[in-house]
């Protein structure tokens, strides 16, 4: 009792920095209340705590964690100053919370971290989540995973963009993980996923939850869905989602820098063997489906003179396919270069 009486004395903010858990706790629950009850989001009790946000998602003690959890998600949606605690709060939410084995830790984590994409930080927790896809920690991993999966269905590619995404997918592929990464990996993400297509059919991905400026999207929207509900008609609104295009969000390759440096050599040589052993090396690369635009003008002319001249049969065939390779790869470029 001699302990109680000494903390439950002090105020909140020394509480919730107490080395006992159960001051903390207490702590906890008070500025909750705190935060809560404001009504202006410049409040000074706000700048108050700011500094100790991260402190809370990564305290020590499960039970008093969870209720900072809560004090934590109070901050942030009603601090003005929340945006400027983002990158810290989330990379804690991350390392403490994503891999935490209480479930509760992990929904009031992946709840702070939405939140913050709601308050307008989409690009600070996108980097921070694809920072942890490259945790030693699997369970992190996979639980950046989901994350940034969940992140991109209720908001949207718009708000969360897909791009970075596929440039980490396969390095995550490659990667030799733990065993626990691998099953975690197959048992929960692609099976989640498999079944969510299953749900969704031929129906268009909407956006599910929006940011504080998009709050006139969410009314139209919520407007339209009404109207066709009433109508028993489509439930597009006026403004048209955008269909994604797959090869906008492919990694481009430089197959320029990738050939064989007697490339230009061995496709005017007057053995036949060696013509085919270029153009060989040049259909591997053309096979990559977005090809990264360069000076293609020289390796162009060097295909159409194989297709226009050469007497070889068999090669004239491999630089037809060549050229229509680097066609599909180059798109609107290779069209530029005619």
């Amino acid at each position: 009792m001699g302990d109680d009486s000494e903390w439950l004395k002090l105020p909140a903010e020394e509480k919730c920095q107490h080395k006992t858990w159960k001051a903390r706790l207490a702590g906890y629950e008070e500025v909750t209340k705190i935060f809560s009850q404001q009504t202006d989001p410049k409040s000074p009790e706000f700048q108050r705590y700011a500094g100790l946000m991260k402190k809370f998602v990564t305290d020590t003690n499960a039970v008093a964690q969870e209720k900072a959890l809560d004090a934590v998600l109070a901050f942030v949606e009603n601090a003005a100053v929340a945006s400027r605690v983002t990158a810290d709060v989330v990379s804690g939410v991350i390392a403490k919370c994503l891999g935490a084995p209480r479930q509760k830790t992990k929904d009031k984590g992946i709840e702070i971290v939405l939140m913050f994409i709601e308050i307008e930080k989409p690009d600070v927790v996108q980097e921070c989540l694809l920072q942890g896809t490259e945790n030693k920690n699997p369970k992190i991993v996979v639980g950046s995973i989901q994350l940034l999966r969940m992140a991109l269905h209720d908001f949207g590619y718009k708000v969360m963009p897909i791009k970075p995404v596929m440039k980490i997918l396969p390095k995550l592929l490659l990667k030799t993980r733990p065993r626990t990464f691998v099953e975690q990996l197959s048992n929960t993400n692609v099976t989640e996923l498999e079944g969510e297509f299953e749900k969704l059919g031929n129906e268009k991905a909407q956006q599910q939850r929006f940011m504080r400026s998009q709050q006139d999207l969410k009314a139209k929207m919520e407007e339209a869905a009404a109207t066709a509900g009433e109508e028993g008609g489509d439930d597009g609104g006026e403004e048209e989602e955008e269909a994604i295009d797959p090869y906008e969000l492919m990694p481009s390759v430089d197959i320029l820098k990738q050939l064989p440096a007697d490339f230009f050599d061995k496709i005017e040589a007057k053995k036949w063997q060696e013509r085919k052993e270029a153009l060989d090396a040049l259909l591997k690369l053309v096979q990559n489906p977005k090809i990264e635009n360069g000076d293609f003008g020289p390796l162009v002319k060097c295909i159409s003179k194989v297709i226009a001249k050469d007497t070889n049969v068999i090669l004239v065939g491999i630089a037809s396919r060549c050229l229509t390779g680097l066609a599909i790869g180059l798109r609107k470029s290779f069209h530029l270069m005619h």
